[in-house]
């Protein structure tokens, strides 16, 4: 089920009272897996899938730019997400985020580093890419 289907934007000022201007914006769609077939878990009951339009002036992935953002909007727990990503710079390959938390006093940040999509994960994608 498609819990969101829309674009994030990363906004950026050039200077005080200047209107904000978009460094970059995503196509995002959020699957809750957790609604389909009981009989076929997920280990992971949702998907965030991540597809970067047109535009933008750096290169960065939503993930490290915005996915705090999005796991705040939606409540969901990073440890609970398959992070999947298409980069413009590698057509027609998906990636998927792996998320190492780093402990900075009371704080969670995580470091993402990135694999190419396995078999299994790109089959329950597939529908909805």
């Amino acid at each position: 089920m498609i819990v969101f289907d829309g674009t994030y934007m990363l906004e950026r000022k050039e200077d005080p009272g200047a209107t904000t201007a978009h460094a970059c914006t995503w196509r995002v769609k959020i699957v809750d897996f957790s609604s389909g077939d009981p009989m076929h878990p997920h280990i992971r009951p949702y998907a965030v899938l991540a597809f970067r339009m047109e535009g933008g002036i750096f290169k960065t992935s939503c993930a490290e730019s915005i996915g705090k953002r999005i796991c705040r909007d939606f409540d969901l727990d990073v440890d609970d997400v398959l992070w999947v990503e298409a980069f413009t710079d590698l057509p027609g390959a998906l990636y998927v985020a792996v998320f190492t938390p780093r402990y900075q006093e009371t704080d969670i940040h995580y470091t993402v580093t990135w694999r190419p999509i396995l078999s299994n994960e790109q089959a329950a994608v597939e529908p909805w890419c």
